[in-house]
């Protein structure tokens, strides 16, 4: 088994300048707002904080060992939510990473479905990400009780739009197919019972 934390460092530390995009439950872009991502590791800590551009506020968050509920792939990708979930709310973060360039997903589900999904494009650096110019209005298809939508080329999300009951298994993931073929992607799954299930690589 690879290790996680270093995976994590290995891929991510850095300053990162991003575009957040706020999208609503059926794929329209509502509002973007532009931001900084500083992620370091100091005296052992893993330290990272988000300044929101557009307004100075900041949010810190600070840890020596992974939480529990964090999953992390070989190429630095990760994924944060709960660790086990009801057909209640709940929310997911997951990010994949290729060199210089991240993209991530906030995706919040309520009590009757999809709310809300962020859409994040970040490079490391001073320069601009390279966000969407055009408002943002996803295509989607379904996949099984699932729907994928694509916010830009070569981007798949992968989401779950249904007021969903008990037993009933889900997963909330990021896809991103390069240029060149190369995938860097994050599925964070959950059973029947409302456990997290083990990192894969099966799509969807």
């Amino acid at each position: 088994m690879h290790d996680q934390r270093a995976a994590l460092l290995q891929h991510n530390i850095g300053r990162w300048a991003g575009c957040f995009i706020r999208l609503n439950g059926d794929g329209y872009e509502q509002a973007r707002f532009p931001t900084s991502l500083s992620v370091k590791e100091c005296d052992g800590l893993i330290q990272a904080c988000l300044s929101y551009e557009h307004t100075g506020q900041q949010r810190s968050m600070t840890f020596q060992t992974l939480p529990p509920a964090m999953q992390v792939s070989s190429q630095g990708g990760w994924s944060l939510g709960p660790s086990s979930i009801t057909p209640r709310s709940w929310v997911a973060e997951l990010c994949v990473v290729h060199q210089q360039e991240r993209k991530r997903i906030v995706a919040r589900h309520g009590m009757s479905g999809l709310e809300q999904v962020v859409y994040v494009v970040e490079i490391e650096g001073t320069r601009k990400p390279e966000a969407p110019l055009e408002p943002l209005q996803c295509r989607r298809q379904s996949e099984a009780d699932l729907m994928i939508w694509e916010p830009e080329e070569g981007v798949e999300l992968l989401l779950d739009p249904r007021d969903r009951q008990a037993g009933d298994a889900t997963a909330c993931g990021l896809r991103w197919t390069l240029p060149d073929g190369t995938v860097r992607q994050m599925v964070r799954r959950y059973g029947a019972n409302g456990g997290l299930l083990p990192l894969s690589q099966a799509w969807p």
